[in-house]
C-alpha cells in the first residue's frame, strides 16, 4: 500500500481476528494501523551515570511515539540507531534487486484478475491512474537518493508540511506535486555520542529525530520488521480489543518454568537446555512471549493473586542485575535482558501495570475466587434446555471472532432447535460449520473419558468436528497415565462463550438426552401418536372439502363477467362432500354385501376439483386486461398439461384401485392421500399462475397468501385426521410401523414441493417487511478476516451483531402453526438412563430404546447467560484451561494456538441483546480447579465457600435443585460442609423460634443404568446409599444431627422432594421420574448460584472435578412478601424461583397436565405456612400417594426391603386393572412434585461389597 493510499483512508483499526493469521500474511500487510500517522519525537536525552559500562554510548534517548490512540515510549542509545541504519541500507539494496521482479508479477496479477473490491488499498488498476506498481518504483527511487542532515531547517519544515497535508486527506497526485524532492532518507550521522560534547547533544537529538521521522515516512522502511523491533512493536501491538500498548522487546528466557510437574521432559529442559531468545509482550492483564523469528506465541501468563516480579520464593534464581523473574500460579518466567537499564525499565513497566489495570487481579476476592464481583451485569436464566439451546444457536450465528466450548460431553449431531422444520440447519455441527466458514475460530475442550467406564465418544466428536473445517480445533483432557491421579476425575464445566462477550454457563451439556422443555413429555412416536378421537360428525369428506374450499377461496376473485360461471366456495365444498359421501355409502353397502368398494365417487370428486381449478385459471386469465397478456401465455401452456395431469391421475388411480382389489387391500386410505396430493398440486399450480401477474395484481396475491397457508394446514390436518381415526389403543405394533411408512410418503410429497421450487414452510415465514428490516437486508456484513475497518462512534462498533441479528430474524421460520408430528427426540436423544445407558453414540440417529414400550426419562435443568465483563471472566477461565492443556499436550503443535484474553476496557454490548428476560445484577465467577485440571499451584474451591457463606448468612429460606446431595456432618468419608451449615442454620432458627425453610429437590433415583432389586449390583445403589447416608441414615446424616440437637420435627424446616410425571404410550398409561440435573441454589430471593457443580465432594472440594458457576446478586428489586411481611425481592432470583415453582406445580399455561387446585396459589411468600405446609408439602404428599396408587411407582416409603420391592412390583397397578378410574384419579394431581422417599430400602445394606466392581474402586468416586 502506498503512502498516499494509506493517508487517504479514514481512521481504522486492526480487527481482533488478525491474532490468528499467519506471520507471513501479517508482515505483508504491516504491523501499523492503515490510515493513521506515526508521530515520533525524541523528548529527552540523558547521560547514563549509573554505570561506566557504556563508554561509547553514554546517552539514553527517550523516544515518544503516538499512533492513533496508542502512546508509548522507548529508550535507545546511539548504537541502536546505528544498527537500524545499517539494516535499512541492506534492506534498501535487497529491495532494489527485487523491484523489477515485483513490478512484473504485479502487472501480471493486474492483467489476469487479482480481484479486490473498490476502496481496498490493495486494489490494482489499469485505468491509467497511479498504481501500486508505480508507488513501489517511487519508494525504491526514494531509497536510492540521500541528502545531508545539515540542510536548512526551512527545507525540513517544508517537507514536514507536505507530509502533514497528505495525512489530512490530500490525494496522492496532489501530494506528489506538492512534496519537495528532498524527502529522501537523510544521511545518518556517523559520529558516536562519546565524541560529541553535551553542549551539542540538542543538535544531535534533532538530527536523529529528523532521521527517524523521515524513515517512518517511507512505507518500505516503516513496515520493515527491524524498524518494528527498534520501536518495540509486533503483530499484537495495535490489534483491537486486546489492550493498550505498554512494552515489548527481545530478551533471553531460561527454558521450562511450569509450576506443575508434567513429566521428565520438563526437568531435562529446565537444566540442560541453554537460554533462548524470546519476544516479551506486556498487556493490561497478562504477560506473554513469542518466538522472535516466526512470531508464534509460546506462553501466556495471566495476572492473578500470585503474580509477582522477583518474588521472595525465587530470589535465589537471580544471578545479576540483568535478570528478573515473573511468576503466577501457573508459570515461573526467568528472564535476562541485554542491559541492566533494560531490566530496570521492564520491571518498572510491569509494576506500573500491576498497580493500574492489573491491580484487580492481584487483590484478594471474596470466597477465594480468582475473579472479582462484576457490577451491573446483564444476566438471563433458562429453565430446561430448549430455551437455552435456541438462544445459544442464535448467538453462535452472530459470532464474528471466536467461539469457546467446554463440555463434559459433546455430541456434534444434536439439534439446537426443535421441531426440525428447517432440516439440519440448526444441528450443532452445521451451526459451527457456518461460523467457521465466516472466519470464526472455534475452540472446543472436551473431557477425555476412561473408555472402559464411560462411552462418551469424545474421540469421535473431536475427529468429526475437526473434519468439518480447519477453523475448528478440539482438545481432549486429561490423558490418563499411571501416577497422574486423574482416572477418577473429570472436566465437568458446561461453557459456551462467543466473542468473549456472550457467555452461557450452567448444567446443560450439548449432548444427547438434554433437550427438553417444561412439558417433560414421556413419549415421542413422531407422526404416530395417540390422541383423542375427533367428533363423530367429522368425516373424511370434511377434511378434503375444507382443503378444496380453502384452495378455491385463496384464488384471486373472478371478474364480474365470469361470476355466473364460477361456482362459489360453498358449492365446491358441498359437491365434494356429496361425492365422497356417496363413495362412503357405496363402501358401506359393499361391506354389508361383502363386496369390494367402488371407485367412481372418488373419480367424480377428483374430476370436479380439476374442473374447478381449470375454470378458476380461465377466470384469472381474463380478470385484468393489463396483465392478461402475461398470464395468458402461461395459462395456455399450463391448461393442457393440467388436463393431461388430471387424466393421468385418474388413470393412475384406476390402476392402483384395481391392483388394491386384486391384493384384497382397501384403497380408502390411499385414495385420500392421493386426493390430497392432487389438491396440493392444484394449489401449487394456481400459486405459480398467480406469481406471473403484474404489479397491479400484487395486492390480490397478498390477500390470497393466508388462504394458501390455511390450505397447507388443512391438507395436513385431513391426512393426520385420517391417521388418528385409527385409534392406537387397539392397533398392533405392525400397523403402527405401517403408519410410519405413510410418514415416509409424506416426506416424498415434501420433496415434490421442493422440486417445484417452493419451500413447504414458506407460507409460515414471517411477512413482516418493516422499514428497519428492509434497510438491514441491504446492509453488507463485514468479513471476519477484513484487514481494516472504519472506526465508528459509540455503539456503532456493534453493527456486525445488529446486522446479523436482523438478518437472522428475517430467516427464522414461524413454527407456531406447524401441524403434524416429527420426532422431537431422534435417535440417541430418546433415552431412559436407568433403563439403559448409551451405546454406539457415533450412530446418532439409531434408536437404542424401544419407543413403543419404554417411556423416555425427562430432563430438568437450569442454565444462564451473562454479557460483558462477566463473560470476559468466563472466557479467561476457558483460556487458562485451553493454554494449560496445550502446554501439557500440544506445546509444539502450531495448529493449536495459545489464546489471548480480550481487554476489559473495550466492552460494548449491543442493545438488541437486552430484552424483557434480561436482568441487571452483580455477577461473580466461581470455580473448582487444581493442579491437574488447570496446571495451577494450589486448589481453588470458591464454589463451596460461596455455598457455605450464603447458607450460613441466609435469613429466610434456601431453595436447592441439584443432581446429587452427598454431604455429611463431621465425617471422614465426605469432607464438604454444606450439610453442616444447613444443620447449624436450622438449629439457630429453631432456637430463635423463627420461620426458616430449606427446599431440596433431587432426582428420585440416580441417573445410572440399573434394575433395583435385581441380583446384579449397580452404581445406582452405591450413589443412592451415599445420598441416604447424607440425609437420614447414620450418625453423620442431616436429619439425625437435627434430632440430636433438639429439633423434634425437622420437616417443619426442610423438605426433600423430587419430580414425576405421566403420559400415554400406545394407549397405556405410563409414569416416569423427571431427572433433576440442575445445579442451582436461591437464597432469600436475593442470591443465586447457577453452574455445573453438584453437591458432593467431586464438585465442591476443588481438587477433583473441575467446575465453574456464577453467583448472581440482585441489585434491582420488586415488592414481595416474606413470612407475611413486606419484602424487597431481587428480580432475577425471585423470577427464577417463581418460574420453577410454577413448572413443578404445573401452573404454567402450556403445562402437559395443567393443575386444577382448589384455590389460587400465591408464590410470593415461600416461608409462610400457607405455602410451605399447605401447598408445597401437602401437594407433594398427595401426588406421591396418587402415583403409588395408580402406577405402583418406586422408590417409595412403602418398600423397605428387596423382598417387599418384589411384592410391590408384582401387584397389578390401577392403570392396568382399571384405566378409566386411573385417569380420573390422575386428575387430582397438582403438579409434578413428589416427596423423596426417605424410608426406601432402609432395612437393606446398600453399600457395595468387594465382590462387585463398584466395591473395587475408591468410595471417593461416588462422593
Amino acid at each position: 500500500m502506498t503512502e498516499s493510499e494509506e493517508q487517504d483512508l479514514p481512521g481504522c483499526f486492526i480487527p481482533y481476528s488478525q491474532v490468528y493469521e499467519s506471520q507471513d500474511a501479517v508482515r505483508k500487510q504491516g504491523y501499523w494501523i492503515p490510515g493513521l500517522p506515526i508521530d515520533a519525537r525524541i523528548i529527552n536525552v540523558q547521560k547514563d551515570t549509573s554505570t561506566n559500562i557504556h563508554i561509547v554510548n553514554p546517552f539514553v534517548y527517550t523516544i515518544q511515539l503516538e499512533h492513533g490512540k496508542f502512546k508509548w515510549t522507548v529508550l535507545k542509545r546511539y548504537k541502536d540507531f546505528s544498527l537500524l541504519s545499517q539494516r535499512l541500507l541492506a534492506h534498501r539494496a535487497v529491495e532494489i534487486l527485487k523491484a523489477p521482479v515485483r513490478r512484473t508479477r504485479r502487472k501480471l496479477e493486474s492483467m489476469y484478475g487479482l480481484d479486490h473490491k473498490d476502496g481496498c488499498p490493495y486494489r490494482y488498476t489499469f485505468d491509467g491512474g497511479s498504481t501500486t506498481e508505480e508507488s513501489e518504483e517511487e519508494e525504491v527511487d526514494v531509497l536510492t537518493r540521500t541528502r545531508d542532515i545539515g540542510d536548512t531547517q526551512d527545507d525540513r519544515r517544508e517537507s514536514q508540511d507536505g507530509q502533514a497535508s497528505g495525512q489530512n486527506g490530500v490525494d496522492g497526485k496532489e501530494k506528489k506535486s506538492r512534496r519537495p524532492r528532498s524527502v529522501a532518507l537523510p544521511r545518518f550521522p556517523m559520529m558516536p555520542d562519546a565524541m560529541i560534547s553535551e553542549d551539542h547533544m540538542n543538535e544531535r537529538k534533532e538530527k536523529l529525530e529528523a532521521w527517524l521521522r523521515y524513515t517512518l515516512d517511507i512505507p518500505v522502511n516503516r513496515n520493515y520488521h527491524e524498524t518494528a523491533e527498534f520501536l518495540e512493536i509486533s503483530r499484537y501491538s495495535f490489534i483491537n480489543e486486546i489492550g493498550g500498548k505498554y512494552k515489548e522487546g527481545k530478551m533471553k528466557k531460561r527454558p521450562g518454568g511450569g509450576r506443575v510437574y508434567t513429566g521428565i521432559k520438563q526437568c531435562c529442559v529446565r537444566w540442560f537446555v541453554p537460554w533462548s531468545k524470546r519476544w516479551l509482550i506486556v498487556k493490561d492483564t497478562y504477560v506473554c512471549y513469542e518466538y522472535p523469528s516466526d512470531k508464534i506465541m509460546r506462553a501466556v501468563l495471566l495476572m492473578d493473586e500470585s503474580f509477582a516480579i522477583n518474588s521472595n520464593e525465587f530470589t535465589t534464581m537471580i544471578k545479576g542485575n540483568k535478570e528478573f523473574v515473573v511468576s503466577n500460579q501457573q508459570h515461573v518466567l526467568h528472564l535476562k535482558c541485554p542491559r541492566e537499564d533494560d531490566a530496570i525499565e521492564w520491571k518498572e513497566t510491569i509494576k506500573k501495570i500491576m498497580e493500574t489495570t492489573g491491580t484487580i487481579w492481584l487483590n484478594k476476592k471474596r470466597f477465594g475466587s480468582s475473579f472479582p464481583e462484576r457490577k451491573d451485569i446483564f444476566v438471563q436464566w433458562f429453565v430446561d434446555a430448549r430455551n437455552y439451546m435456541e438462544k445459544a444457536a442464535a448467538m453462535m450465528e452472530l459470532a464474528r471472532d471466536e467461539i469457546f466450548i467446554a463440555d463434559w460431553w459433546l455430541c456434534p449431531e444434536i439439534y439446537m432447535r426443535r421441531p426440525m422444520a428447517e432440516g439440519n440447519k440448526w444441528r450443532l455441527d452445521q451451526v459451527l460449520l457456518r461460523a467457521a466458514e465466516r472466519g470464526v475460530r472455534i475452540f472446543v475442550l472436551i473431557y477425555k473419558e476412561v473408555e472402559m467406564a464411560l462411552g462418551l465418544g469424545s474421540l469421535y466428536a473431536k475427529r468429526y468436528l475437526q473434519g468439518l473445517h480447519k477453523n475448528i480445533k478440539v482438545m481432549r483432557h486429561p490423558d490418563h497415565f499411571p501416577g497422574t491421579g486423574t482416572f477418577f476425575w473429570a472436566h465437568h464445566e458446561k461453557l459456551l462463550i462467543i466473542d468473549q462477550l456472550i457467555a452461557f454457563v450452567g448444567g446443560v451439556d450439548l449432548c444427547y438426552g438434554r433437550w427438553d422443555d417444561n412439558r417433560h413429555v414421556l413419549t415421542d412416536l413422531g407422526s404416530v401418536q395417540y390422541t383423542p378421537k375427533q367428533p363423530a360428525d367429522f368425516t373424511m369428506a370434511h377434511g378434503l372439502a375444507a382443503a378444496v374450499g380453502v384452495a378455491t377461496s385463496s384464488m384471486t376473485q373472478p371478474s364480474p363477467d365470469a361470476e355466473e360461471e364460477c361456482p362459489t366456495q360453498e358449492e365446491v365444498c358441498n359437491a365434494v362432500e356429496k361425492a365422497i359421501g356417496k363413495r362412503d355409502e357405496e363402501e358401506k353397502e359393499a361391506i354389508e354385501h361383502k363386496e369390494k368398494p367402488k371407485k367412481k365417487a372418488l373419480r367424480d370428486a377428483m374430476a370436479f376439483v380439476a374442473h374447478v381449478s381449470r375454470r378458476n385459471r380461465t377466470t384469472l386469465s381474463t380478470s385484468d386486461d393489463e396483465s392478461s397478456n402475461k398470464r395468458g401465455r402461461s395459462t395456455e401452456g399450463e391448461d393442457q398439461p393440467d388436463r393431461n395431469a388430471v387424466g393421468k391421475a385418474i388413470g393412475k388411480r384406476d390402476e392402483e384401485v384395481k391392483e388394491a382389489i386384486e391384493h384384497t387391500e382397501k384403497p380408502k386410505k390411499k385414495a385420500l392421500r392421493d386426493a390430497m396430493d392432487f389438491v396440493a398440486q392444484i394449489s401449487r399450480r394456481n400459486r405459480a399462475t398467480l406469481s406471473t401477474s403484474d404489479d397491479e395484481s400484487s395486492n390480490k396475491r397478498g390477500r390470497s397468501t393466508e388462504g394458501e397457508d390455511q390450505l397447507d394446514r388443512n391438507a395436513t390436518y385431513a391426512v393426520g385426521k385420517h391417521n388418528r381415526d385409527r385409534s392406537l389403543e387397539n392397533t398392533p405394533k405392525e400397523d403402527l410401523l405401517e403408519e410410519e411408512s405413510d410418514v415416509e410418503k409424506g416426506t416424498k410429497i415434501a420433496q415434490q414441493w421442493r422440486r417445484g421450487g417452493r419451500n413447504p414452510f414458506s407460507a409460515m415465514e414471517s411477512r413482516n417487511q418493516n422499514v428497519m428490516r428492509r434497510i438491514v437486508a441491504n446492509l453488507k456484513t463485514s468479513k471476519a478476516k477484513k484487514r481494516w475497518r472504519y472506526v465508528l462512534e459509540g455503539e456503532d462498533l456493534t453493527e456486525d451483531y445488529i446486522v446479523a441479528y436482523y438478518r437472522q430474524q428475517e430467516q427464522n421460520v414461524d413454527m407456531s402453526d406447524l401441524v403434524g408430528a416429527g420426532k422431537l427426540f431422534p435417535g440417541k436423544d430418546y433415552v431412559n438412563f436407568i433403563y439403559k445407558d448409551f451405546i454406539d453414540v457415533e450412530d446418532a440417529y439409531s434408536d437404542f430404546i424401544d419407543r413403543y414400550r419404554t417411556p423416555r426419562m425427562p430432563w430438568h435443568d437450569i442454565h444462564s447467560l451473562v454479557y460483558g465483563e462477566a463473560a470476559r471472566d468466563l472466557a479467561r477461565h476457558f483460556i487458562q484451561r485451553w493454554n494449560a492443556t496445550k502446554t501439557e499436550k500440544l506445546k509444539d503443535n502450531n495448529e493449536y494456538p495459545y489464546l489471548l484474553p480480550k481487554s476489559y476496557d473495550s466492552i460494548k454490548i449491543p442493545r438488541i441483546f437486552i430484552n424483557k428476560d434480561t436482568y441487571k445484577a452483580d455477577v461473580q465467577v466461581l470455580r473448582s480447579v487444581t493442579n491437574w485440571s488447570c496446571l495451577i499451584e494450589g486448589t481453588e474451591s470458591s464454589i463451596q465457600q460461596a455455598y457455605l457463606s450464603l447458607i450460613a448468612n441466609s435469613e429466610h429460606f434456601v431453595y436447592i435443585e441439584n443432581q446429587f446431595f452427598v454431604s455429611m456432618i463431621n465425617s471422614l468419608d465426605v469432607s464438604n460442609e454444606i450439610c453442616k451449615v444447613i444443620c447449624e442454620r436450622i438449629i439457630r432458627a429453631h432456637k430463635e423460634q423463627k420461620k426458616y425453610r430449606v427446599y431440596v429437590m433431587i432426582p428420585l433415583l440416580p441417573g445410572f443404568e440399573g434394575d433395583i432389586g435385581a441380583n446384579q449390583y449397580s452404581a445406582l445403589l452405591a450413589v443412592l446409599d451415599w445420598t441416604y447416608l447424607s440425609i437420614c441414615r447414620g450418625p453423620h446424616s442431616l436429619l439425625e444431627c437435627l434430632k440430636k440437637a433438639g429439633v423434634e420435627d425437622p420437616f417443619n424446616y426442610i423438605c426433600f422432594t423430587g419430580l414425576r410425571t405421566y403420559d400415554e404410550l400406545c394407549g397405556k398409561l405410563v409414569s416416569e421420574l423427571i431427572y433433576i440435573h440442575s445445579k442451582m441454589m436461591i437464597v432469600d430471593d436475593l442470591y443465586t448460584i447457577i453452574g455445573s457443580a453438584n453437591i458432593n465432594d467431586r464438585s465442591q472440594t476443588g481438587h477433583r472435578d473441575s467446575e465453574v458457576c456464577i453467583l448472581v446478586t440482585d441489585t434491582e428489586f420488586v415488592p414481595s412478601t416474606m413470612n407475611g411481611k413486606a419484602y424487597q425481592a431481587g428480580k432475577f432470583a425471585s423470577s427464577l424461583r417463581k418460574n420453577l415453582m410454577k413448572e413443578h406445580l404445573c401452573l404454567i399455561p402450556n403445562a402437559m397436565h395443567p393443575s386444577r387446585p382448589e384455590f389460587d396459589i400465591e408464590l410470593d411468600d415461600p416461608v409462610a405456612d400457607s405455602f410451605f405446609v399447605d401447598i408445597w408439602c401437602r401437594y407433594a404428599r398427595n401426588n406421591t400417594r396418587i402415583y403409588e396408587d395408580v402406577f405402583r411407582t418406586f422408590p417409595t416409603d412403602l418398600v423397605e426391603s428387596f423382598e417387599e420391592l418384589i411384592v410391590w412390583k408384582a401387584e397389578m397397578p390401577l392403570c392396568v386393572s382399571d384405566p378409566e378410574q386411573a385417569k380420573e384419579k390422575l386428575k387430582e394431581l397438582v403438579g409434578s412434585v413428589v416427596l423423596f422417599p426417605l424410608n426406601f430400602l432402609r432395612r437393606e445394606h446398600l453399600a457395595p461389597t468387594l465382590g462387585v466392581k463398584e466395591g473395587l474402586v475408591p468410595s471417593a468416586v461416588f462422593t
